[in-house]
């Protein structure tokens, strides 16, 4: 006799979700955990949310009941199957919805965290005007978590908004220029600036940021913002700002020049190291040609 197919975890969440059986569907989900984050790999989490939208429809009120269901567990993993559910149906209930991802952007695990910051890309993507209001609120939240995630989400979805919609944003977000967590600073300058906004809409952005404040932290994120590699593909936009950074005194803005001109060194070399060369014999400005010449040796041809 053939031994008997052992079933997957796929059929056993597949039969689960069948039954409405959302805490043994969340079961299985939780038996692929990995010791990483605590919670199954991202293909399997996917895997889960097509699994779902194919049983009830997509947009559909059985899955919108299915995944608040999920997102409303104690399951980390079951959570981001909601979260990845929830994004596109934010017309179903909008206040909800917000309430979710928030106090998932809030979560203690940095899994999750990132799970609801990629949901709220999606509302931002799909309903700018209506979500705007949240994340000019939660840019001044007191959690640095949230304050994190509403930085995170729009610069993830500049690519998708207009112009407009990028200005609004930037200007939403210019208070965290200064903010010293280490959480929102980590992510703000080279990450939602520098590898969201700056790729969208450059010009936008290097407007914005030659406004920014002389506060040490706004400015350190400035030149953040050029250490990306998408600053590479729009210097001449960026080198008034980048001359303008390289006189600054302070240590914490110098240490953020070194690594946007040393980056940016090694990317576009051509347009670069002439720049850097005209700052040996500037007083304000020499310290740059001095460390980029210490990095980058004789490669550098400086």
């Amino acid at each position: 006799m053939a031994a008997q197919k052992k079933s997957s975890w796929r059929d056993d969440f597949s039969a689960g979700i069948e039954r409405d059986g959302w805490a043994e569907a969340i079961a299985v989900l939780d038996s692929q955990k990995t010791g990483h984050a605590g919670t199954p790999r991202q293909a399997v989490k996917l895997q889960a949310a097509k699994i779902m939208s194919r049983h009830y429809g997509e947009g559909t009120a059985g899955l919108y009941e299915a995944a608040t269901a999920f997102a409303g567990s104690e399951s980390e993993g079951a959570q981001e199957v909601g979260l990845v559910l929830l994004g596109p149906m934010f017309g179903h209930n909008p206040a909800e919805v917000t309430g979710i991802i928030f106090r998932l952007a809030d979560s203690e695990n940095w899994e999750v965290r990132e799970w609801a910051a990629s949901a709220l890309r999606r509302v931002i993507s799909e309903n700018f005007a209506a979500i705007f209001p949240t994340v000019r609120e939660w840019a001044g939240h007191d959690s640095p978590n949230v304050r994190r995630a509403a930085a995170v989400a729009s610069g993830s979805a500049a690519g998708s908004c207009t112009e407009e919609a990028c200005r609004m944003l930037l200007e939403a977000l210019t208070p965290l220029l200064e903010d010293d967590d280490p959480y929102v600073r980590k992510n703000l300058g080279a990450f939602a600036i520098g590898g969201g906004f700056l790729k969208a809409q450059p010009a936008l952005v290097a407007d914005w940021l030659g406004r920014a404040s002389d506060h040490p932290r706004a400015q350190w994120n400035a030149a953040m913002a050029l250490s990306a590699a998408e600053a590479a593909n729009c210097l001449e936009l960026l080198s008034g700002l980048l001359d303008q950074l390289a006189a600054d005194e302070r240590t914490v803005v110098r240490r953020a020049v070194y690594r946007a001109v040393l980056n940016l060194a090694k990317r576009v070399p051509e347009e670069v190291i002439p720049m850097v060369q005209a700052w040996k014999d500037d007083p304000a400005r020499c310290h740059v040609y001095s460390r980029v010449k210490e990095k980058m040796g004789a490669s550098g041809n400086l």
